[in-house]
């Protein structure tokens, strides 16, 4: 193996780590006094510039900025691509609080012209325009990053270009911001594990985006946020909450379960209904709920509410939603949406090839956080009996075969500048809680490994996934997720393409997986997580 090679991949982003990690154990714990100033040197200096900066440690981020910068013409051609990125990132990153870190010039165009390079290069210039409140050349430079990072694909890249967007526009442009949430939340899912800090981060800014704006996915962004966050221990908790404490603070108000139990009598509840039943004066009669009934429960002496009581209440009134309303009243527009659709979708899978529902069925339930709600073995042991009840399904189960029918989104960024200019108010008669894009992203990594997947197979991969523990479940869910990932992706050296190790190869056999994606996905794994990926395999042989 070159360090070329080496180079080559580390231009990936986070999509090198596969192929990085037999190197890793070397760079952190080796130093740069024993390097020679070649390639390795000032590489290991990149990486370091990348690492003092998280930690904001300014004053030795200066000193490695300045030496990287006045040896820039001695650093080999094919690490300068890697240290003309950090090197711009870091001075706009500085542009307003120190003066001292002077703009380095383009020292040739052979590394402004590589596709990483450059689109890190025109999110630097993005944020020169963004800091000079030129948020539409902005938007336009960080648009051109995106599609030339997507082309690598350099994830981290992709989904940074994209959260620029949001996260800047969030106060000057609403609407523009929400439609880039769509993406962004896409890319998110599609590229990252739950425990990456970019999934943090651009969550953060989708849902405080969404909340701006009214717009009912935020309740979803919300309980995703919320089941991302529950995988952390307590320092990651900590410092997540020092970065994204407004939004963490936020969502206990917003997320809700599909349980069917009675609703408490909060004051918010009974005052938006009591103010919205006098401002249409609707009658009793319409109602469907007795007068006394309705006056003990506007005056709090019944402490209590039915669901389908509260929901015959709204149904007779008209109000726009906004982010204070009480979670019972959003949580029954929910149930009504999932009712409404699943009244089609239900009929449209029976008539499924029982093959095809478990494999539906089965996909929607790997990238769905409802999932930990879902009674699996027993709706697996209906369809492959044919007798999966209507009446039996519960809310999360309807969901989730809802789900089996959303096809994943055109996108396209272009077009999001110019879509829904006006700020779109919904109301609880029109009201529509549509798929996150970060579930229907997953779904399409899942359905790559479930398309390979030999189904002669599919049950028993089913069966021995329901004996499996929650770590393994946790792991083999990863290992899916990851080979759909790294599916396509093209251009790796060939001496660093990984071969399907011995230890899983009985598995990948019989499965009838492909070879690429399958031994990549292994090598996501580190350390001890490598061992119990080994062993977690071993239960599906």
């Amino acid at each position: 193996m070159t360090l070329q090679s080496l180079v080559k991949i580390i231009t990936y982003g986070q999509f090198s780590r596969p192929f990085l990690n037999y190197i890793v154990d070397y760079l952190k714990n080796e130093s740069t006094k024993g390097l020679s100033k070649g390639g390795l040197y000032y590489l290991f200096l990149e990486q370091k510039l990348i690492i003092l900066n998280r930690l904001k440690d300014v004053k030795e981020v200066e000193v490695i900025y300045k030496e990287l910068r006045d040896n820039f013409g001695n650093i080999p051609q094919y690490v300068r691509g890697l240290v003309v990125e950090s090197l711009r990132n870091i001075r706009e990153l500085y542009y307003d609080s120190n003066e001292s870190m002077e703009k380095i010039r383009y020292w040739s165009e052979a590394y402004e012209n590589n596709p990483v390079n450059k689109g890190f290069i025109l999110m630097a210039d993005a944020r020169e325009k963004k800091n000079e409140e030129k948020y539409v050349e902005a938007t336009q430079l960080n648009i051109q990053a995106f599609k030339t990072l997507k082309d690598v694909p350099h994830p981290s890249g992709v989904v940074q270009a994209l959260n620029n967007i949001s996260w800047w526009l969030k106060d000057v442009d609403k609407n523009t911001a929400l439609n880039f949430t769509l993406p962004l939340g896409f890319y998110l899912g599609y590229y990252f594990d739950d425990d990456n800090f970019n999934v943090f981060n651009s969550l953060d800014t989708i849902f405080q985006v969404q909340k701006e704006s009214n717009d009912p996915m935020m309740y979803e962004t919300a309980f995703i946020f919320s089941k991302c966050l529950s995988k952390v221990d307590k320092e990651r908790y900590n410092t997540l909450k020092r970065k994204c404490g407004e939004s963490i603070n936020h969502l206990k108000y917003f997320v809700f379960n599909l349980d069917n139990n009675y609703y408490l009598n909060t004051k918010v509840l009974r005052n938006f209904l009591k103010q919205e039943i006098e401002k249409e004066q609707v009658s009793i009669k319409e109602l469907n709920i007795s007068k006394r009934a309705l006056d003990n429960f506007l005056s709090g002496i019944t402490k209590q509410i039915k669901p389908n009581t509260l929901r015959n209440i709204i149904d007779n009134l008209e109000f726009e939603i906004n982010s204070s309303l009480a979670i019972p009243i959003i949580k029954e527009l929910k149930k009504k949406d999932i009712d409404k659709k699943f009244e089609e979708n239900f009929y449209k899978f029976m008539e499924l090839e029982v093959e095809k529902q478990l494999t539906k069925f089965f996909t929607s339930y790997l990238v769905h956080y409802y999932k930990q709600e879902v009674k699996l073995e027993r709706v697996i042991k209906d369809i492959e009996s044919g007798s999966l009840i209507k009446g039996r399904c519960d809310y999360y189960t309807r969901e989730l075969i809802n789900s089996t029918f959303e096809k994943p989104p055109n996108i396209d960024v272009d077009s999001l500048l110019t879509t829904n200019q006006e700020q779109k108010t919904y109301t609880n008669k029109d009201i529509t809680f549509k798929e996150h894009p970060f579930y229907l992203a997953r779904k399409e990594l899942v359905k790559k490994f479930m398309k390979d997947l030999n189904k002669i197979h599919l049950q028993e991969f089913i069966e021995k996934y329901l004996k499996a523990d929650s770590k393994q479940k946790d792991i083999i869910e990863r290992y899916i997720m990851n080979y759909g990932r790294y599916y396509e992706i093209k251009n790796i050296p060939k001496e660093l393409r990984p071969k399907v190790p011995k230890e899983i190869n009985v598995f990948v056999k019989k499965y009838t997986l492909k070879r690429r994606p399958s031994a990549i996905s292994f090598y996501v794994f580190e350390g001890k997580e490598r061992e119990e990926l080994f062993e977690t395999l071993k239960v599906f042989k």
